[in-house]
Parts: C-alpha cells; sequence; structure tokens
C-alpha cells in the first residue's frame, strides 16, 4: 500500500467517524444514556447512522463498478435502471395493497432491481457480446418504462399507501432496525469481498476489452459478475433506504478527482467516502427542520446536481 492511499484512507475514515460520532450525538431529541432517551439512542439513533453508512457504501462501489465496466463516468444505478426496477416493483406492490404487510416493499424492492438487471443484461446482449452503449440505453429504454408503471401503480393506490409509498420513493431511513443493519452489511462486505478478488481484471478492461482479452481475461465472465454483485448490493440498499441518488454517480467522481483513479484503489475508498456522505446528509435532514425530517435523496440530489454543472462547465 502506498503513502499516498494510507492517507486517504486515514482522511477519509477519520470523517466516517466522525460523521458517525455526530450523527449518534444529534437528533431531534437530545443525547442521554438514561431512562427513555437510552432506549432511542440504541434502538433508533444508532441502528439509523450504521444503516445510513452501508446504504451509502453500497451505493459508492456500485456506482464505482458500473463506471468502470462501462467506461462511462455518468453510469450509476439509476441510469442503468436498477433503482427503477426497485421503484416499479415497490408501487407494484403497494397498489396491489400488499405495502402495509411487513417486508414486502423491501422484498419486492430488492427483487425488482435483480428483474432490471437481468431485463438490461438480456437487452443488451449481441452474439454473445455485451455492449456498454447498448446497456446504457437499454436501461434509460427501462427507466421509461418503469416510471409509466409507477404512475398507474400511484393512480391506483389509496391516500394512506400513497403517502408511505412517496416517503419511501424519497428515500428515507425512518424505521431502520438492527435487522436492517446485519442484512445490508452482510451483502455489502460479500460484495466488497468479490469485487476486490476481480478487481485487477476489472481494472483491465476500464482500458479496453480487446486489450483484456489479450491477457487472457473472459470479459464477458468479469462484466457478468461485476454487474450482478453491484446489481445485488444496490438493490439491498434501496430495499432498506428507498431512492437515494446522486451517491453512484457523486461519490467515485469526487474520489478520482482527489485521489485514485485505478478501480483496486478505488473501492476501498469510495466505501468509506459514500458511507461518510450518506450519514452526513442523513443527519441534515434529521436536524434542520426538526421534528420533521427533510428527504435523504432530496438533500442528495442539491449536492449532486451543482457539482456535475460545474464539471460540465470546466469542461467545455
Amino acid at each position: 500500500m502506498t503513502g499516498g492511499m494510507l492517507r486517504a484512507l486515514l482522511v477519509l475514515g477519520a470523517a466516517l467517524l466522525l460523521a458517525l460520532v455526530l450523527g449518534v450525538m444529534f437528533g431531534a431529541t437530545p443525547l442521554s444514556f438514561t431512562g427513555p432517551a437510552r432506549t432511542i439512542l440504541l434502538e433508533l439513533r444508532l441502528p439509523r447512522v450504521l444503516l445510513a453508512a452501508a446504504v451509502g457504501a453500497a451505493l459508492a462501489i456500485s456506482g464505482a463498478t458500473f463506471q468502470t465496466l462501462l467506461r462511462n463516468p455518468l453510469a450509476d444505478p439509476f441510469i442503468l435502471g436498477v433503482s427503477g426496477g426497485a421503484a416499479c416493483a415497490a408501487a407494484i406492490v403497494t397498489a396491489a395493497g400488499a405495502g402495509r404487510i411487513p417486508g414486502a416493499v423491501p422484498a419486492a424492492a430488492f427483487a425488482g432491481a435483480c428483474a432490471a438487471t437481468v431485463a438490461v443484461f438480456l437487452l443488451a446482449r449481441r452474439r454473445e457480446h455485451t455492449d456498454p452503449t447498448r446497456l446504457l440505453l437499454s436501461g434509460l429504454v427501462l427507466n421509461a418504462l418503469f416510471s409509466a408503471v409507477i404512475m398507474i401503480a400511484f393512480s391506483l393506490s389509496t391516500q394512506s399507501d400513497l403517502t408511505a409509498a412517496l416517503r419511501w420513493m424519497m428515500g428515507s431511513l425512518f424505521g431502520a432496525s438492527w435487522s436492517s443493519v446485519a442484512l445490508l452489511s452482510t451483502v455489502l462486505l460479500a460484495a466488497l469481498v468479490t469485487l476486490s478478488a476481480i478487481a485487477n481484471d476489472l481494472r483491465m478492461i476500464a482500458f479496453g476489452e480487446d486489450d483484456a482479452r489479450s491477457r487472457g481475461i473472459d470479459v464477458e465472465r468479469m462484466k457478468l459478475i461485476g454487474f450482478g454483485v453491484a446489481s445485488i448490493a444496490t438493490g439491498a440498499a434501496v430495499a432498506v433506504s428507498g431512492i437515494i441518488g446522486f451517491v453512484g454517480l457523486l461519490v467515485p467522481h469526487l474520489i478520482r478527482l482527489a485521489w485514485r483513479r485505478d478501480f483496486r484503489f478505488l473501492l476501498p475508498l469510495c466505501a468509506l467516502g459514500g458511507a461518510a456522505l450518506m450519514v452526513s446528509a442523513d443527519l441534515v435532514s434529521r436536524v434542520v427542520v426538526a421534528p420533521s425530517e427533510l428527504p435523504i435523496g432530496a438533500f442528495t440530489a442539491l449536492l449532486g446536481v451543482p457539482f456535475f454543472l460545474s464539471l460540465l462547465r470546466r469542461a467545455r
């Protein structure tokens, strides 16, 4: 490990630790270790900040993986239809009246994300080859379809179901539990281990598929593994948090600007950076208009849009 990599890990690790401490200390209820406040701290606030960290890390490493495999800086779970598939499945379950069943919406969202990934891959296949441009176009087309289905599902939903569905669609960690933390952390750890094991192959693919094939890399197999793992991580994150945009798009760009472009180093840095960003965003969403909450997805969009507008101006 180089000195620059170690410094980057220390900086981002310190940022995450600070965000976690602040996230636990501050909220609508003053910090206390006695009485009801202790229950709020241990059963509500602590699992919420840990879940926020896991969601941010999962979305960030997924975005970095998609961008590396497609060699496109605008690729992320939303553009590829993964998050759209999750939202579509959740909307259908809500319209069917099953949204009140505990765990129904998260399970449907995860299944929808996986189904969208399979559909995008099948549409992008051509002569046993997965074309990056066709993947992006397939994702855009499916997103349009998902948006239409979501609007129809919402028009058929009752008012009470619609309110809960809209909260989920805007992104929220309200009701975070230790079981959600354990589940997403397990998926995140498995994704990190798998992607780390093939990181060097993915790095070579980022330089060019023909060059990677000449070095003996099974490009299609690596694509399938990379996209599959990133999509599962995204689906698990969306299932517990709803739709939170721009994290998978913003964090990899910031890491590349500040430190490394190599996927082997990008992966752990994105995990730490995404976790720190999400915990910070959740903290702001909880305290800025306390005791009410702002949608986390709206806050991350407010951060992401100006950043990319500045990038576009700089590229002119």
